[in-house]
């Protein structure tokens, strides 16, 4: 994702002279080349994030568009104070870019874990959040924040089970809305970013047990698009899967528009429990103690279908 990120922010520097690039300490050998293109519009500020959000409103108040790119848990809350009154406040043209979110960065315990970044930059007015699931993802949502104007945030994480993947079949036209990938008729799953390789698995395991389960992908969480998550009530149970604590993310987004006021579907959000996971190990291993695995995932949801008569 990284890569497909790099090489797409890259194409439109060089049709764009007045992009910018920031980064916080980060991808030596995946910037090396963009750095040495753009040498007047690269620059590296080192370790200090808030610093960079301050020269990067700086820059877009003297008429560039910038990307910050920073590992997620320090791009979003070491500089959530900076990020709040200096860009959304000001509705700057800023892209702030997290790589490395979820649990991405494992083996370095809870201070890098990401999983309250969504959340943060929810709260923020003019904030627009994309959480791309696939490569062809990560490409649509940079070209979306690449031409339109205002602060976003783009978060990247890691694909399971190997290398990261294409898992549509063609590149989406766009990556606001719901992207249709399977259809079903006894529940609904939706996966924002990295966890679609996941609710896929987790769909073809229920199907193996009988249960029919529609899949779609959510890459953008704000604006979350109401007219299509309003259409799924028709089914019993929503499920929401998410590599971020269960609170402020992509379910607390999808919850809010189905329960306005009226009657709706059961909802299940599978995510990281409300506890800080004061362990570091695989990634594959810390979702499955937050209940994230593909096996564990089933469990909840046949448990759920049972608990409701299904």
């Amino acid at each position: 994702m990284r890569k497909t990120f790099v090489k797409t922010v890259t194409k439109f520097m060089r049709e764009d002279s007045s992009i910018f690039f920031l980064t916080a300490d980060m991808g030596y050998g995946l910037l090396e080349g963009l750095a040495q293109e753009f040498p007047d519009r690269f620059l590296n500020v080192g370790v200090s994030e808030a610093n960079s959000v301050g020269i990067a409103a700086g820059l877009a108040l003297s008429g560039y568009k910038v990307v910050f790119y920073a590992q997620a848990a320090f791009a979003t809350m070491r500089c959530f104070e900076q990020i709040r009154l200096d860009i959304a406040s000001n509705n700057l043209d800023i892209n702030i870019v997290g790589t490395s979110a979820g649990f991405a960065l494992s083996q370095y315990g809870v201070s890098h874990f990401a999983l309250e970044d969504v959340g943060l930059m929810r709260l923020l007015p003019n904030m627009k959040i994309f959480c791309p699931g696939d490569l062809y993802e990560t490409e649509s949502a940079t070209e979306y924040i690449m031409t339109n104007k205002g602060p976003s945030y783009l978060r990247i994480g890691r694909m399971s089970g190997g290398p990261d993947i294409n898992i549509h079949r063609e590149k989406p036209s766009s990556v606001t809305g719901l992207l249709k990938m399977k259809d079903g008729k006894d529940l609904v799953i939706i996966a924002s970013g990295t966890m679609l390789i996941k609710a896929l698995s987790v769909s073809e395991m229920l199907e193996k047990g009988g249960i029919s389960s529609s899949v779609f992908s959510m890459p953008t969480v704000k604006p979350a698009e109401k007219r299509a998550i309003a259409k799924l009530r028709k089914f019993p149970l929503v499920v929401i899967i998410e590599e971020h604590f269960i609170t402020g993310g992509a379910g607390s987004a999808v919850s809010e528009i189905l329960w306005d006021g009226r009657s709706g579907p059961k909802l299940l959000r599978l995510g990281c429990p409300d506890l800080f996971p004061h362990v570091a190990g695989s990634r594959e291993d810390l979702l499955r103690r937050c209940g994230l695995s593909v096996e564990k995932m089933v469990s909840s949801i046949k448990l759920n279908l049972k608990n409701n008569g299904k």
